[in-house]
């Protein structure tokens, strides 16, 4: 009859357990390294973020395993990668109450001028530069004297 002690069981638990987490290795690390390395090769090519090479690094990301110690770098990553994709919003031109370009009169009228100004420098039919150069005068016109009568907030012209 053999007697167990409880030391000696203890030990026993503990070198079992240290076994066998032994054996589950995490691949996460790995996975992670190839997917920097296409990251990094990308970067060094200047390939644009919508390009189709960046969906295998994406892929390679979310490959990464859930329960991973790399997981929280890997969804970093995704999601810059995700962000640089998606499309931009078109900015208006002008948003009440707000500040910037675009939010006072001044500053949309600057920005007609200038569209008026890139348009006027493409156009090569002699009629057409005419018309535009007249729109953009009575533009700039319009502008300073906007720009005349536009004080800063709390600051009245009077």
């Amino acid at each position: 009859m053999c007697t167990a002690y409880p030391r000696h069981s203890a030990a026993l638990l503990l070198l079992g357990l240290l076994a066998l987490s032994g054996c589950s290795k995490d691949t996460g690390p790995e996975q992670l390294a190839k997917a920097n390395g296409r990251y990094q090769e990308l970067i060094n090519q200047k390939v644009p973020p919508r390009d189709a090479a960046w969906t295998e690094v994406i892929s390679q990301l979310e490959a990464v395993p859930k329960d991973s110690r790399s997981r929280p770098e890997a969804d970093r990553r995704l999601a810059s990668l995700k962000a640089a994709r998606e499309q931009i919003p078109a900015r208006p031109l002008a948003r009440p109450g707000a500040t910037g370009a675009g939010a006072s009169e001044v500053e949309t009228r600057r920005a007609a001028c200038e569209a008026l100004a890139k348009k006027l420098g493409g156009t090569t039919t002699e009629p057409g530069r005419d018309l535009l150069r007249k729109a953009l005068e009575d533009c700039q016109a319009e502008l300073v004297r906007l720009e005349a009568n536009d004080h800063p907030p709390g600051e009245e012209g009077h």
